[in-house]
Order: C-alpha cells, then structure tokens, then sequence
C-alpha cells in the first residue's frame, strides 16, 4: 500500500466539472425490530438517488425485513445466516438459496452504529451487501439506459470500497464489473474517517491543516490488498465547506473526473461540501426509531407462531431497557 507524505505543495485544485453527468448516490439503512441472543429481525431499506446537473432524476427505494441468526459450527466458528422476508430488496448475487452466510471475521468493526453485539455488526454487513446489489441493479435498471452516450455516469457509495467478507467481495466485484461494461465510474464519499498518519496524527486533520481552507485534494494512498483497491484522497468540495471527506475511485485514472462531479453536487447551503445526492440518499435510506417501533407493534399484532417464540425469548434482554426508560 504505497502512502504519500502530506506536504502543503501537494494539495490540488479540483478538476472543472463535467459539461453533462448523471450521479447516482447509493445508500442503507437499518433498525433492529427484535433482539435476542441468538437471532435479531431488522428493518433495512436502501435507496438510489440519481442526480442529473442540479436535479434529480430518479428515485429507487426499497425495504424489507432480515432475520439474522448465529449458529456454531463444529471447528467453533461462529457463522451469521441472514435471510430476507416481506422484501422487495434488489437480491445480492451472492445469495445462496434465500440465505447469506458470514462468519465473524468477516465483519467490518464499524458494520452497525452503537451496537457491539454480532449479531447487529453482522445485519449491518449484510445491508452493506444489499446496497452494493442496488448498486448494481441500479445500473442495469436506470445508468444504462435512456441516456445519451456524451453524458458522464457515476455511482457514489456511501462509505469506503473496501470489504470485509468474502461475500462482500463478491458482490462490490460485480458491482465493479457492471460498472466497466457500461463506461460508468464507481467512487465512494465517507463521512467518517478514523485513519492516522504515521506520527498519529488524525488524517482528516492533517490535510485540514495544509489546505489552509482552500477546496481541493490530496492523494494520501493506492491501496492495493485484494479487498480494497482504490485511490485514497482527502478532498474539501466547496471553498466555503468546514469538513473535509476521505473519497475514494476504484480506478486512479478516474478520480480526477469522480471529484469534478462530486464538487458540482456540493454547493447545498444546508451542508456545503457534502454531496447533495447523499443527503437525499441518506434520508431516503434511514430507518428511523419511530418508524422502528410501529413496525414491531405491528408485528406483535400479526405475529405467527415463530414470530411469538422470538418475541417471548427477547425478554431474556428486556430488564435492562426497562431500568433505562424508568
């Protein structure tokens, strides 16, 4: 993975815009409905959101529901089994019969937000390979079609192009594929970064320090490991922007294009420098607390025989939330 010392002279202006781009920002989201120790159901929703110049162009949202369970194999490994009900989810190429399987080492630290269980980290990767399968599906359904060939095609993922399991692989190599077959560039936008330069220093704020505030970009990395091959760079999208983001292409020649259609869609008074379209994938996506808890009143409401076996095993965690809401 060859690095690159941060020198101030190495910050560079940020390539003019495409004359005519279309961007399509893909993101997920998700929500435990049940826990129990050994099986969690969450609400997940993905959402594609096409941008063409200053407006959207096209909205593709979907939602269902995912069991996740973990089992122990016999050499003690612990694998996580997902599977989709009530979904009208864009299906992963990686599923295998109705399931998707990961074991534990196959998890990103960062799968789920505040919540440090397995099985939540593990539904959280397994939304991160829905997205990437709307990714693709989104390609095929709306990128490649009824545009004219002088328009620039972009798809922006939420996050890094890293992976973390072999089915994760899988699904952003397809993803990787389909966008090369239809001369489509595929980056991604990271709202967080916890990388460190090799004096410990927080990376974000490094390259803060010597872009002076100026909008621009600097390369910072090509990795190059079998699951995340990409060009790293650090880049500020609006002169008039706070944050800076980690943004990343999974070709080096195409991040000088991936950053002039992310700078044209960062002007958005609300949060300059962050891509509008992520915004609008972001709230497309989100599954909220409130949308979380009417849907398992109305779970309990219709619940089957499985679905009360798993609501009468949640009280094995319940006390603890009730202390909480006293």
């Amino acid at each position: 993975m060859p690095l690159y010392e941060l020198k101030k002279d190495d910050w560079r202006p940020l390539p003019q815009s495409p004359a005519s781009s279309l961007v399509a920002f893909v993101d997920g989201g998700n929500a435990e409905i049940v826990k129990t120790p050994s099986a969690e159901i969450h609400r997940v929703r993905t959402a594609a959101v096409a941008t063409s110049g200053s407006r959207i162009a096209m909205v593709r949202q979907k939602e269902g529901f995912l069991t996740v369970k973990a089992s122990v194999q016999d050499s003690g490994k612990i694998v996580y089994k997902a599977q989709l009900f009530d979904s009208n989810l864009d299906r992963p190429v990686t599923e295998n019969n109705g399931f998707l399987e990961l074991e534990s080492f196959g998890i990103s630290p960062a799968a789920a937000e505040n919540d440090g269980s397995g099985l939540g980290r593990a539904a959280g990767a397994m939304r991160r390979i829905l997205e990437l399968a709307a990714a693709n599906l989104f390609i095929e359904k709306g990128l490649s079609k009824n545009y004219d060939g002088g328009t620039r095609k972009f798809i922006v993922l939420d996050g890094t192009l890293e992976t973390f399991s072999s089915r994760e692989k899988s699904e952003m190599e397809s993803l990787l594929a389909a966008a090369s077959g239809n001369n489509i560039i595929v980056g991604a936008v990271a709202k967080t970064c916890s990388l460190l330069t090799t004096e410990g220093e927080p990376l974000i704020a490094a390259a803060d320090r010597i872009s002076e505030g100026k909008d621009g970009y600097i390369i910072v990395s090509h990795e190059k490991n079998e699951r995340h091959k990409a060009t790293v760079c650090v880049a500020r999208l609006n002169q008039n922007a706070s944050y800076i983001f980690r943004v990343e292409t999974a070709d080096a020649g195409d991040l000088e294009a991936f950053l002039a259609a992310l700078k044209l869609q960062s002007n958005d008074l609300a949060f300059p420098g962050y891509p509008y379209g992520l915004i609008m994938a972001d709230r497309f996506a989100r599954v909220s607390g409130n949308d979380a808890e009417i849907t398992k009143s109305k779970m309990a409401a219709t619940a089957n025989a499985e679905m009360k076996e798993l609501l009468r095993q949640e009280k094995a965690l319940d006390a603890h939330r009730i202390l909480d809401s006293m």
